[in-house]
């Protein structure tokens, strides 16, 4: 990445976003089954941007189950729900708000969720650890949380320079502060990471 990447996606489209998004695509069945998620289930996409996650999770958890796109830009979301109308889905849920400042007003009634998707969202955001902390009281005890990120020791051929990086031992850190416990961590790529979480029963 050169030197004009912004943490707050700025420089670049929604459209652009997303397509990165979808460059990430061999990753995701990977943290799927992580979360062990099934039809039905109600799940968190912490900071879903444009949404490519959250599409994913939305054919997985099927038309009885929910997706919950959080993410600050209205205008993501806004993305996002041009690709729900065209194809129909309506197991999405878009909530715009600052996933570290959630509130319980903000929140949808039938709220704990059952799992939560953090992937390649820390290093934009603003507090971390608190990002952690309301997942941990968004989910069901024994919920899963799936952290991904690009590690600081990649190459530095995608994502973001590696001064923007956050290293997995920060992360297992924030994790077991917010009360969730690390169960499982993996290399993916030799630019990314993942961390598998549970909320103790």
């Amino acid at each position: 990445m050169t030197g004009s990447y912004r943490k707050d996606l700025s420089h670049i489209t929604w459209a652009e976003v997303y397509k990165r998004q979808e460059m990430r695509a061999g990753l995701v069945e990977e943290w799927l089954e992580a979360l062990a998620l099934q039809p039905g289930d109600r799940v968190l996409d912490m900071g879903s941007g444009p949404g490519f996650v959250s599409l994913v999770l939305a054919d997985r958890v099927g038309v009885g189950g929910v997706v919950y796109a959080i993410d600050r830009s209205a205008e993501a979301l806004a993305y996002l729900e041009g690709l729900q109308r065209e194809r129909g889905i309506v197991q999405i849920q878009r909530i715009t708000a600052d996933a570290a400042a959630l509130e319980p007003a903000d929140l949808p009634a039938n709220l704990p969720a059952d799992a939560a998707m953090i992937s390649m969202v820390l290093h934009h955001a603003d507090d971390p650890p608190g990002i952690l902390r309301n997942v941990e009281r968004m989910i069901v005890p024994g919920g899963r949380v799936l952290v991904a990120e690009f590690h600081p020791e990649g190459p530095g051929e995608q994502g973001p320079p590696q001064e923007h990086r956050i290293a997995p031992e920060r992360i297992q850190a924030w994790c077991q502060d917010a009360g969730l416990a690390v169960q499982d961590y993996q290399r993916q790529t030799p630019e990314s990471y993942m961390i598998l979480a549970q909320r103790p029963f």
